[in-house]
């Protein structure tokens, strides 16, 4: 059945069991390669390289400048910084601390 009928007409609300709530194991290694991956891009600052694509487009430095103004630059480099701590926080999570973690068994 489709979602969107969801919206109109809702399932009625149920208590999870402990089982579907658990978290597993490649979904926590592949949370925390991503916000690494992902995080590292952004706090390395390479969305706002200027590359031979913004030249080709015929796009100046100055107006490359205008368009990434400083505040929007710093504020994807502190979330990239953000998502790097968040994918070492979730990456040791169960292995470092939180040792008594129980991960879902397939």
């Amino acid at each position: 059945m489709s979602n969107i009928i969801d919206v109109f007409n809702p399932r009625p609300n149920r208590e999870l069991s402990e089982q579907e709530t658990m978290d597993c194991l490649p979904c926590q290694v592949m949370s925390s390669l991503f916000a690494l991956g992902f995080g590292g891009y952004l706090a390395t600052g390479q969305p706002f390289k200027y590359t031979d694509k913004e030249r080709g487009q015929g796009i100046t430095l100055a107006e490359f400048e205008k368009r990434n103004p400083l505040w929007w630059k710093y504020s994807l480099r502190g979330f990239g910084s953000v998502l790097i701590t968040f994918g070492i926080v979730r990456g040791t999570e169960g292995w470092i601390w939180n040792k008594d973690k129980k991960y879902k068994k397939f």
